[in-house]
C-alpha cells in the first residue's frame, strides 16, 4: 500500500467516523482500512469491538481506539468441515444463529454473548465459559487469524486444517492478547456437533471443603461432564451444577451414577427446556453482575484443591459474589467498585494466583489493563 492510498483511506475512515460522539475514537470497515489506520497513527491504537468487557479496553486519553463493529461479516461457513470464517467485528450472535441452523455450536461456550460481544473480542479477551472443561477453552479452537501488526501490515497465521505444518501458531499467541499484539481482522474457528440431549445435577454443600470434594468424586468418575461449576452464595452454602452430554436414552444412568459419586442430599436434576435457561440464567450471572454498574468482575486463574483455601478468602471481602466455572479453575469475582484492589491483590498473590479485571464501570477502567495476583 503506498502512501497515497493511505492518506485516501485514512481520510474515508475520519468520515465514517465523524459520527461518533468520541473525538478519540475512529473505524474501520475493512482490513485495508485497518491497515491505513495503524500506519497513519500518530500515537498508541487500540481496538474495540461492543465493550462488552471495558476494563479490557481500557486504555489512557492519549490512546485512540479503532471501533472494529463495522468490520462485520461471515466470510465462509462449511458445516461439513466444521469451520466458520468471520471478520473480527462480526457478534457472536450471528454465529451462532448460522451454527443452530446445522445443528452446531461453539462448545467452548463463550460469555457475553447477549449483550454483543464481538468475534475479535472473544478472541482477543481468550474468556471461554462452562463448557470449556469437556472440549477445551477458546485457545484449542481458533484455527486460522488475519491482522493487522503494529507496522500497517497485514499478517495471516494458522490454516484451515486440524494438523497443519504452518510454522510459529501465531493464532494461538494472539488468544488473550487485549489486542496488544495486533488487530484482528478475520478469524477461523472449528466447530462441533450440538450435542443429542443434555441434563444438569444441582447439588448443595455446607462448606466449600465437602463441596470441592464432591466435584473431585464427580472428575474421577467416567461421566460425560460437560460443565461443572460451583456457586459460593455464602461459606455455609456451596450449590454444585454438574452438565451432562450423552444420548438421551443413557442420561438416567449417568444422572443416577453422578449423585452417587458425589454423595451429596438435596440435589435435583433440570432437562431440555429448563435445563438449557438454567446455564442461560447462569452465564447472566457472570456477566451481568445483576445489572448493577456499582460493581466490578474479576477473573481469577486458580485450580480446584487451591479453591478451598481461596473461596473463604474472597467470601470474607465485602459484598463479594462468587462462583466457579471449569471445574474449579476459573473463579469469577464480583465485587463493589468501591472495593480496596489493593487487599485483593495481595490475597492473591500470597496463594500465587493470576487474575484481571474484567468489567467495571469507565471512570473505573480508563487507566490500561488491571492485572492482579501473581502476574
Amino acid at each position: 500500500m503506498n502512501s497515497s492510498d493511505t492518506t485516501r483511506l485514512a481520510a474515508d475512515a475520519d468520515a465514517a467516523a465523524a459520527n461518533d460522539a468520541s473525538t478519540n475514537v475512529v473505524s474501520a470497515n475493512s482490513a485495508e482500512l485497518v491497515a491505513a489506520r495503524i500506519a497513519a497513527a500518530a500515537g498508541p491504537i487500540l481496538p474495540m469491538g461492543a465493550r462488552t468487557k471495558p476494563a479490557l479496553s481500557a486504555c489512557d486519553g492519549k490512546t485512540t481506539r479503532l471501533d472494529m463493529r463495522n468490520l462485520s461479516g461471515i466470510v465462509s461457513y462449511d458445516s461439513s468441515e466444521f469451520l466458520i470464517s468471520a471478520q473480527a467485528g462480526t457478534p457472536l450472535t450471528e454465529l451462532q444463529a448460522a451454527l443452530d441452523e446445522e445443528r452446531q455450536y461453539l462448545p467452548f461456550d463463550p460469555l457475553f454473548v447477549s449483550q454483543g460481544a464481538t468475534l475479535g473480542g472473544t478472541v482477543a479477551s481468550g474468556l471461554s465459559g462452562a463448557g470449556r472443561l469437556l472440549y477445551g477453552s477458546l485457545r484449542d479452537f481458533v484455527m486460522e487469524v488475519q491482522l493487522v501488526d503494529g507496522l500497517g501490515k497485514l499478517v495471516r497465521g494458522g490454516g484451515k486444517v486440524v494438523k497443519n505444518a504452518a510454522g510459529f501458531d501465531l493464532p494461538k499467541l494472539v488468544v488473550g492478547s487485549y489486542g496488544r499484539l495486533g488487530v484482528l481482522t478475520e478469524v477461523t474457528l472449528k466447530v462441533f456437533p450440538s450435542p443429542p440431549a443434555a441434563a444438569t445435577l444441582q447439588a448443595e454443600s455446607s462448606n466449600a471443603p465437602d463441596a470441592i470434594e464432591a466435584v473431585q468424586a464427580l472428575l474421577s468418575q467416567p461421566l460425560p461432564i460437560a460443565s461443572l461449576d460451583l456457586q459460593f452464595e455464602r461459606s455455609d452454602c456451596v450449590q454444585i451444577f454438574a452438565r451432562f452430554a450423552a444420548h438421551s436414552d443413557s442420561l438416567p444412568e449417568v444422572l443416577n451414577r453422578a449423585q452417587a459419586a458425589c454423595r451429596l442430599p438435596s440435589a435435583c436434576v433440570y432437562e431440555s427446556s429448563q435445563e438449557q435457561q438454567l446455564w442461560r440464567d447462569r452465564a447472566a450471572d457472570i456477566e451481568g453482575l445483576d445489572g448493577d454498574s456499582a460493581r466490578m468482575l474479576v477473573r481469577i486463574a486458580t485450580t480446584l484443591p487451591a479453591l478451598a483455601q481461596l473461596a473463604p478468602a474472597l467470601l470474607a471481602l465485602a459484598d463479594a459474589r462468587l462462583q466457579s466455572t471449569g471445574g474449579g479453575s476459573v473463579v469469577w469475582l464480583s465485587l463493589p467498585t468501591t472495593s480496596d484492589l489493593g487487599q485483593l491483590d495481595q490475597l492473591l498473590k500470597l496463594q500465587k494466583l493470576p487474575a484481571i479485571v474484567v468489567c467495571a464501570p469507565d471512570q473505573e477502567a480508563n487507566a490500561g489493563l488491571r492485572p492482579l495476583g501473581d502476574c
